[in-house]
């Protein structure tokens, strides 16, 4: 499956916007106190890695991913065959996201502050590797 230049350029600023809106939700939760806004942040920086893994599908001529299996799979199909994926640790990078913002961040509300700012500049890196492979 390829697209077009600006149909990858939509997407990535899709994702763009997406993580944008996890950044503010975390400021915003910050300056209200409220924990439900944490909450929504990491489910947002979770969705942008999500999106960004689509984008990187898409790159390699792979539908997006249609469930978290698929999702998997995939990505350990790429690091088989792509040395650069498997170096930046694509697929680590993916379900640490998945773990700390979707599970710990979202479902658990345990992760602070502090945690998830560090979460999403991880979500900020990924997303600039995928833009740039």
């Amino acid at each position: 499956m390829n697209l077009r230049s600006h149909e990858m350029e939509r997407l990535l600023q899709s994702v763009e916007e997406i993580y944008r809106g996890a950044v503010e939700e975390l400021k915003r939760a910050s300056k209200e106190s409220k924990p439900m806004l944490l909450r929504d942040s990491c489910e947002k920086g979770w969705l942008a890695v999500v999106e960004a893994t689509n984008i990187l599908f898409f790159k390699k001529s792979l539908g997006p991913a249609e469930s978290h299996r698929d999702r998997r799979e995939k990505l350990w199909k790429l690091e088989a065959e792509d040395a650069t994926l498997k170096a930046l640790g694509i697929y680590d990078r993916v379900n640490a996201r998945a773990f700390s913002l979707h599970v710990q961040g979202f479902y658990e509300g345990t992760l602070d502050e502090e945690s998830i700012k560090r979460e999403l500049e991880m979500v900020r890196r990924y997303i600039d590797d995928v833009r740039k492979l």
